[in-house]
């Protein structure tokens, strides 16, 4: 099984649009889809606090890489009107769902998305003032030539965000199958000082460093209460896009936390 595969031999279209119609007629907001568009440790929460960030920055155009069901896109387009915005992902059926996810709600404003691979973007040098990694770099075999590319279409000024898993203390103790990766062929999990290495060598300064890891274990606590709590019919969760699997992954993002295996970090950068 290939990366594609993972994320899209799962995803049943169909059964999540059909509930997610019946429940929200006039369409659902960014809350009322997080549960299947949020998939990353820490849910929408997490994704609030980059917003936080982006204020800061208050960039006018963005990059995300790896935008998968747009949750995160939603939610920056629904507070940054006027910004540019587009998402890569290299699941084609992720960004084929990402705008009808979009289009469910006539409010939201549409979503550009393009198919393609990280490693190789098809943009111009210097065109965003900031690229958003949000559990991407996980999936990208050569970090080296991503951040290549990031630091070549990313403008002198623009900034570099980053809310990855990286390998932790305890790598050893690492558990699979979790959401990004069935196996390990697929995980590219790093540690920090790799990263920053790799960081700095691709011409990017790191100026903010915060380890959310323990805040990301009491999320995926609750998570685990709620989902022993929650009935399976008609439920709109995680397991329509990653499969039955789910029930496994989500113990085991737990367990890694636990342990030590994985670190769940927010890295700022600017181009050096």
């Amino acid at each position: 099984m290939d990366l594609e595969q993972h994320y899209s031999d799962h995803l049943d279209t169909d059964s999540l649009l059909k509930q997610i119609k019946t429940r929200y007629p006039d369409g659902p907001n960014v809350y009322q889809l997080a549960p299947v568009d949020q998939l990353h440790i820490g849910g929408i929460k997490s994704s609030e606090k980059l917003l936080k960030r982006l204020e800061q920055i208050n960039p006018t155009r963005i990059l995300e890489i790896g935008s998968g069901l747009g949750g995160l896109m939603r939610l920056i387009s629904d507070n940054f009107k006027h910004t540019e915005l587009i998402g890569i992902d290299i699941t084609h059926r992720f960004n084929l769902f990402n705008n009808a996810l979009t289009s469910l709600n006539p409010t939201n404003k549409p979503v550009q998305t393009i198919t393609c691979d990280a490693q190789q973007m098809p943009f111009a040098d210097n065109h965003f003032d900031c690229i958003i990694f949000q559990h991407s770099l996980l999936n990208i075999p050569d970090t080296k030539a991503c951040l290549a590319e990031c630091h070549r279409v990313l403008s002198s000024e623009g900034t570099l965000l980053l809310h990855e898993v990286l390998e932790g203390s305890n790598p050893e103790q690492m558990r699979y199958p979790v959401p990004w990766a069935r196996e390990q062929k697929h995980s590219h999990l790093i540690p920090l000082t790799t990263l920053e290495q790799r960081l700095s060598a691709s011409g990017f300064l790191l100026y903010s460093n915060k380890n959310w890891s323990e805040e990301a274990l009491q999320w995926r606590q609750r998570q685990a209460g709620k989902e022993k709590t929650t009935q399976p019919v008609d439920t709109i969760s995680p397991a329509l896009v990653l499969g039955q699997e789910f029930k496994k992954m989500g113990p085991n993002v737990m367990a890694n936390l636990n342990a030590g295996a994985v670190e769940v970090r927010e890295l700022v950068c600017r181009r050096d």
